[in-house]
């Protein structure tokens, strides 16, 4: 990080990946379209459209971005003195932290926001300050599910099958697209795991016990790129 505090504003056109590793950083993700997932030890979260999500410095944890998803991402460095929340989980995005971060996201069209100078640095600092006062819940798979559902939510994003309707059209609801569509993302990311370890095509596909023309027409739209 060059400065003590970054803001960016992300696009994510096709499914992103993130390796399991510990944060460099503290940093908090705001989505503001789409959904995306966060997994700490064995237990994955599902943040959507609207919801925060705080990863403290030095959390071990994974993040994946589905297609299509926009998303806000504020930034820490452990040099920072502010005092910031310790633990990981979801926040309340209150209207003022909505406020600064619309703003943010136009000095961010016009200008960089790398610099704590001028109006952006401004408002970097002002979240900072809420930062300090963060509350943090992971008692819930995904607050805006009903609790009933974590079950299913969770068989799901294990790549297992679900089939029960209302949990799947409630699931389908608040991520945007269909559970088949979330299906196959959870089924290429994995592909693209045994991949980047170094399997072949064939070999995910024995792994997967999925066909192996399946992933191969997969890839291209979910993950952007061929998978040999």
């Amino acid at each position: 990080m060059k400065q003590a505090i970054e803001f960016s504003h992300n696009i994510q056109n096709f499914l992103h990946v993130g390796s399991r590793r510990k944060s460099h950083t503290s940093y908090m993700i705001v989505v503001q379209e789409g959904s995306a997932l966060v997994r700490l030890g064995k237990q994955e979260f599902l943040i959507t459209k609207g919801a925060g999500f705080w990863i403290p410095f030095d959390c071990l944890h994974a993040l994946t971005v589905l297609p299509g998803t926009q998303y806000d991402k504020v930034e820490f460095s452990a040099r920072l003195t502010t005092p910031v929340c310790r633990e990981a989980g979801f926040f309340s995005v209150s209207k003022l932290l909505t406020a600064l971060l619309a703003e943010l996201r136009q000095e961010f069209k016009t200008q960089s926001t790398d610099s704590l100078d001028g109006p952006a640095g401004n408002l970097l600092r002002v979240i900072a300050d809420q930062v300090a006062k963060l509350k943090v819940k992971s008692n819930s798979l995904c607050p805006a599910l009903r609790n009933d559902y974590n079950v299913q939510l969770n068989q799901l994003l294990k790549g297992d099958k679900v089939t029960d309707k209302p949990a799947l059209a409630a699931i389908s609801e608040i991520i945007g697209f269909s559970s088949s569509e979330l299906e196959a993302c959870i089924v290429m990311r994995e592909a693209l795991k045994l991949s980047r370890s170094g399997r072949k095509l064939e070999q995910i596909s024995d792994t997967l016990k999925t066909p192996k023309d399946t992933i191969a027409a997969l890839a291209k739209p979910i993950l952007g790129l061929e998978l040999d």
